[in-house]
């Protein structure tokens, strides 16, 4: 029988600093949360002259106190601490629900105590609103940060066949955040020889066992096809790991609203496409409007400006318009600040008919990173995306969304292939899933497989974390 060192063993267990996550959540929801008490009372400071009254600093810090005791507790009901397996909007949604469950439970205890009369409804309110805003980013920035740890997630064993395992490890390491950390592998077939992406492999059963008993690892994911789990003789599984995954490779549904129901001891599972339910659609364009004519509002002065840049950088119309296919295929133009020469279209296949490599780039990505075609301007609103402004026009007519799946030009609609008849079924949106990704680099491929992603996970919950992502993408300048 093998074994694996014990090094390694001490590895695995000195890595699940599970704990200390929960200290670092533990903090930065007490910091966020007294920023927005702070916050919420210094802006009512400032708008004494026009509101009048004053602002009780003794009520208000000893509100915060309670305020922060209702939220921690209902984060750790929740699952908030420290939250391994929850996506991003999922976590967007509880906080959410603790931070208005927490002002509910806080509006209760003044009203107890006769002191809601004196208690600021403003300072309640924007506390309310900032608290749940800085929570989320918070826990963000968190997340982001020290997923790239060892020590950060949970220690997990992946079992499988190496055609599943693989992808699997791929998707964990990639979605850090998460929480789950692969950190052995075992393949019941006993074919695989050597590690998948460092993860060591396990040989046989009983060292899976003596593996599991020395480190304590309480998760397992199984990746192989559920028909196979009784040729497998799954139960000793079920004693040795009381966690148990399951990933289903080939469900041709979305994974983000997923609900088990229990037939009588059979699992089902239901799952809706939101974003092809009229009501959820009309909701889902009200939000982008909402937030649309809210970007006109701010950005108008910006548009004077760009146009002036644009105007003097080089010969030409201020705005561009591209045919792009929009909802059932339909074309409509597509609004843009010109970044790029005139004749910029000749002078495309001009370079990729005499430059192969550029012509292989074009191919694979439909975009050049060193593009010759674009003009000095337009490369620096290409890079903070704001050549893209005019095409809150486009939202206001009706061609586009503001969130939503890339736009398509005609001539790539073959290229598409299958997934055209998802992504056409709604409305492109200038920003979406696949920009704020910090994935610019994608293959044409993978863009449509995170346009569907898209899609058959959408929620406005999906699209409010798009939002908070695509500022931050464009404060640090990577562009869409």
């Amino acid at each position: 029988m093998q074994t694996k060192p014990n090094h390694t063993i001490k590895t695995t267990l000195l890595e699940n600093r599970s704990p200390i996550v929960n200290v670092l959540l533990l903090l930065v929801d007490i910091l966020t949360i007294s920023l927005a008490v702070v916050l919420s009372a210094s802006i009512r400071i400032l708008l004494e002259p026009i509101m009048g009254g004053d602002v009780n600093w003794n009520l208000i810090l000893n509100g915060m106190i309670f305020f922060m005791i209702f939220n921690l507790l209902l984060a750790w009901l929740n699952g908030l601490y420290p939250g391994f397996g929850l996506a991003a909007v999922h976590e967007m949604q509880k906080v959410l629900y603790v931070v208005s469950l927490g002002s509910v439970f806080l509006g209760v205890f003044l009203f107890l105590q006769q002191l809601a009369l004196a208690y600021s409804r403003f300072i309640f309110m924007l506390t309310w609103l900032l608290s749940a805003l800085f929570m989320m980013l918070g826990r963000f920035a968190l997340r982001n940060r020290f997923s790239r740890f060892d020590w950060w997630g949970i220690p997990m064993v992946i079992i499988g066949s190496q055609k599943n395992v693989t992808p699997v490890i791929e998707k964990l390491f990639q979605n850090r955040r998460l929480g789950f950390r692969p950190v052995f592998y075992f393949d019941p077939e006993m074919q695989s020889e050597g590690p998948i992406h460092g993860v060591p492999v396990i040989h046989d059963r009983e060292s899976l066992q003596q593996v599991v008993t020395d480190s304590g690892i309480k998760h397992v994911v199984f990746t192989d096809p559920l028909n196979k789990v009784a040729s497998f003789n799954f139960h000793w599984i079920r004693d040795v790991f009381p966690n148990i995954l399951f990933v289903l490779n080939t469900a041709p549904f979305g994974s983000l609203w997923v609900r088990t129901i229990d037939l009588h001891g059979t699992l089902a599972i239901e799952t809706n496409y939101h974003l092809l339910n009229k009501r959820e659609t009309i909701i889902k364009r009200v939000w982008d409007l909402f937030l649309t004519l809210l970007l006109l509002l701010v950005s108008w002065p910006i548009f004077l400006l760009l146009s002036l840049m644009v105007r003097l950088d080089s010969k030409g119309p201020i705005l561009y318009k591209q045919k792009r296919l929009g909802q059932n295929g339909n074309p409509f133009d597509s609004f843009k600040f010109r970044t790029m020469y005139d004749n910029a279209e000749e002078k495309l296949q001009d370079l990729l008919a005499n430059d192969p490599a550029a012509n292989r780039e074009y191919e694979k990505y439909h975009k050049l990173a060193n593009d010759p075609r674009v003009t000095r301007v337009g490369k620096i609103l290409r890079r903070y995306s704001l050549d893209e402004l005019p095409q809150l026009i486009n939202v206001l007519k009706g061609d586009m969304n503001l969130i939503g799946p890339r736009s398509y030009l005609p001539r790539e609609l073959d290229a598409m292939g299958e997934y055209a008849s998802i992504i056409l079924k709604v409305r492109p949106g200038i920003t979406g899933w696949w920009q704020v990704m910090g994935r610019n680099a994608t293959s044409f491929s993978e863009r449509l497989q995170l346009d569907e992603y898209y899609i058959s996970n959408w929620s406005i919950w999906l699209d409010i974390y798009i939002s908070i992502k695509t500022v931050w993408v464009l404060i640090n300048g990577h562009g869409l």
